[in-house]
């Protein structure tokens, strides 16, 4: 693998003080070739005046133009929108899923910090023909469970089924020792409604918290991988991330199985001949986000051959990232960590882009790498 360039997509320095710490980006390629990149905006990290943005490149990632300026309040009361995922789906519309938080208390943040539930929290869609202009947004359902938030764009099945990945875990305020399941819902009419959903990962001990799965489709066979960012609350530290594999309807999932890969958020990518790549946060001295090879679709990994493509801008470890941590101390690691969310797209001609964002305790921008593998 090579890095062959690199570009600004979202430069927040030049930001307005309310959209200079850009995070959580996605990234989506449609079939005339359009590049969106699709990601949150605030005044910090954690922040009630938070929102979401799309930018369009025509060029394979080489200059960007904001599209969409976000959505304000997403429903009434003060909900904003903290993530959203954009896929092309046949038809050639564009569906995005949405995470709403109640931000009408400024003062809160994003998870309670004596019991580490979160915010009310939702999930949404809505519909746009170019990501530029977006339908009502409408809620998925997701009882039983509380806490759901999405983690990623919604799948296109190899059926034609619509998944969208997301999580559950507890609410505000929620003094129970927490059960966190990572989970798909489904729809079979274009996203109108999700009636059913199918748990990926779960650990019924509690010990292990599968969080932030990031899931791809083989487009030759239509199974499906999950990589999961775990952590062990017992030994107060973190796991190596896991692997778990899905049929082609996304239904039946392998318990999940731990990779040689120490990181955190990871996204997979299929490329032809059923390789897999993965590109991860890696917390760890020395902090970057870097790429690594699977000839088997992840059963093995190469990893003597990865590649870091991003090194943290200002050195020394990240917070928490020193030893054995309270769990309660990830909720506030995550609002002081400088780069992640490593996303990944697929080239025609073989090369494959990574966006992610970066930054320092001033502002935080989306940048995009192109790899040539």
């Amino acid at each position: 693998m090579r890095l062959v360039t690199r570009t600004t997509i979202y430069d927040a320095t030049a930001a307005p003080p309310q959209a200079r710490f850009a995070t959580f980006p996605v990234l989506e390629r449609q079939p005339d070739g359009r590049l969106l990149a699709a990601f949150r905006v605030g005044s910090s990290k954690d922040a009630p005046d938070e929102d979401v943005r799309v930018m369009a490149s025509d060029d394979e990632g080489q200059t960007w133009q904001m599209i969409c300026g976000g959505f304000g309040d997403v429903l009434p009361g003060g909900w904003r929108a903290r993530a959203l995922g954009v896929t092309a789906l046949p038809d050639g519309g564009l569906i995005g899923a949405l995470t709403a938080i109640d931000r009408s208390d400024p003062t809160r943040p994003l998870a309670d910090p004596v019991t580490q539930g979160i915010l009310p929290a939702t999930i949404l869609v809505a519909d746009s023909p170019d990501g530029a202009t977006w339908s009502v947004p409408h809620v998925v359902p997701t009882a039983p469970y509380a806490g759901c938030v999405t983690t990623g764009a919604v799948l296109v099945l190899h059926d034609g089924t619509l998944a969208l990945p997301y999580e559950s875990w507890k609410d505000w305020g929620d003094t129970s020792y927490g059960e966190h399941r990572a989970a798909l819902r489904f729809s079979s009419d274009a996203g109108r409604t999700w009636p059913q959903m199918a748990v990926v990962a779960h650990d019924p001990s509690g010990r292990l918290l599968f969080w932030d799965q990031r899931v791809a489709v083989d487009p030759a066979t239509g199974r499906m991988v999950a990589l999961l960012w775990s952590h062990d609350r017992q030994a107060a530290c973190d796991a190596p991330i896991h692997v778990a594999w899905g049929d082609a309807t996304g239904q039946n999932w392998s318990a999940p199985t731990a990779t040689p890969i120490d990181g955190q958020i990871a996204s997979p990518l299929f490329l032809p001949g059923g390789r897999l790549l993965a590109t991860y946060v890696h917390r760890h001295d020395p902090p970057g986000l870097r790429a690594v090879l699977s000839d088997d679709g992840g059963l093995t990994w190469q990893m003597d051959a990865e590649l870091e493509f991003y090194a943290k801008r200002r050195a020394g470890s990240e917070s928490g990232m020193g030893g054995t941590r309270d769990f309660g101390d990830y909720w506030a690691d995550m609002s002081v960590w400088f780069f992640g969310h490593p996303a990944p797209v697929l080239l025609p001609g073989g090369d494959v882009l990574v966006a992610y964002y970066a930054g320092d305790g001033d502002s935080m921008g989306v940048e995009v790498v192109r790899i040539t593998l």
